[in-house]
């Protein structure tokens, strides 16, 4: 998880700021992410089925994987709008793409033993390479200019490749012979999915959750660089929303025995709401930086809480397909966000994205609370 969340920050954290400081305008970085949006939804699902179809995690993982290598040396050479979207969208397809599937082998290996409740901690540590490498990479930028960009991109992926290469992929499945010999449908499994309404409605609100979230977050580079902010700024940014996930990450467990998945993320559109709000009032990169943090502890507490809960309903035969089917459903709210965000703050301004995205919270929380509400009820009356 340290080495996978580093490297993912390489390209997904900093893509923004180093193409635009290639020229590019902010109209040509909104139509970059969308198609890593798009592509990272297309790759997730293609490469879940696949791992559902054939059983081999770490085969599929480790070749996905793999292509950051020729991205890295693509960036090198690649100047020209249509050479740099199509780079985009390889690492949305092959690596942002394998997001749902590492996750999904963290909580199989964690089940073995009934651990996956402590998912949370060990996705912390992800956190914490995430954290780290944004501070790092930052720096490096910072001292040597974007130069250094192509080699750290490709050691860290290395770096994940070698981690990957020395995991084991036995697990102790007691149907595993069963699994393997099945023919996976994916029109079975989307079937099955939705069958499952509380499954279906976690992920509509997560998926209202993500809209904002990552609608403002795939333009943070544009968001600090209005404020004034450059490489390191961004890099301190990453570090300040990542380190509070690992309290929240390792709490996890703990909390959620004391409280439904729903008062968790519940708590985590009460402290984004908070975070926008105080970027409005203040309005500087060190509000940006700061409340970063924010950020962070809305994080820990949403994916801790939502994606066991959604590993934990799904059917047995499907996980990785329904892992992958979640995200996609969740992730498509990016793709949606990503072209609205980028009008907003291409012709509206930095602000007007913003208090946009602090109304859609208010409302989402005001769902929230009324689907609450009805269940309470519902539970009275039987």
């Amino acid at each position: 998880m340290i080495a996978y969340w580093a490297m993912m920050l390489s390209v997904s954290g900093m893509y923004t700021m180093y193409i635009a400081g290639l020229g590019f305008s902010k109209e040509e970085i909104s139509i970059a992410v969308t198609l890593n949006t798009v592509f990272s939804l297309v790759g997730q699902n293609c490469i879940g089925f696949l791992v559902d179809k054939f059983r081999c995690v770490k085969k599929i993982l480790f070749m996905s994987i793999s292509v950051g290598i020729i991205v890295a040396f693509g960036l090198v050479f690649a100047k020209l709008n249509w050479q740099i979207y199509i780079l985009v969208s390889v690492w949305g397809f092959f690596l942002y793409g394998t997001i749902p599937l590492s996750e999904t082998w963290c909580i199989e290996k964690l089940k073995e033993t009934n651990e996956q409740r402590n998912f949370g901690k060990v996705r912390g540590f992800g956190s914490i390479g995430y954290g780290f490498s944004g501070i790092l990479i930052g720096l490096l930028l910072q001292t040597f200019g974007w130069r250094i960009y192509y080699f750290y991109i490709f050691i860290s992926v290395c770096l994940t490749l070698i981690t990957i290469n020395l995991m084991s992929e036995k697990t102790s499945t007691h149907n595993e012979d069963h699994i393997v010999k099945m023919d996976i449908s994916y029109k079975d499994a989307i079937r099955e999915i939705i069958k499952i309404k509380p499954l279906m409605s976690m992920i509509a609100i997560i998926f209202m959750y993500t809209f904002v979230v990552r609608g403002i977050y795939s333009y943070l580079g544009v968001l600090l660089n209005d404020f004034g902010g450059g490489p390191l700024s961004l890099g301190v940014t990453y570090f300040f929303d990542a380190t509070p996930e690992v309290i929240t990450f390792f709490l996890a467990a703990k909390l959620l025995r004391r409280f439904h998945s729903k008062n968790l993320i519940l708590i985590a559109f009460l402290l984004q709401i908070l975070r926008l709000s105080l970027i409005l009032v203040f309005n500087s990169a060190i509000a940006v930086i700061l409340l970063g943090s924010l950020s962070g502890f809305a994080f820990g507490l949403l994916a801790a809480s939502y994606k066991t809960y959604i590993y934990e309903l799904a059917p047995a035969n499907y996980k990785a397909s329904c892992m992958s089917l979640s995200e996609s459903i969740i992730g498509s709210s990016a793709v949606i966000s990503a072209p609205i965000f980028g009008v907003l703050f291409t012709k509206f301004g930095t602000n007007t994205a913003i208090l946009v995205g602090l109304i859609i919270n208010i409302i989402s929380v005001l769902l929230i609370l009324q689907s609450s509400r009805k269940e309470k009820m519902r539970k009275l009356n039987y």
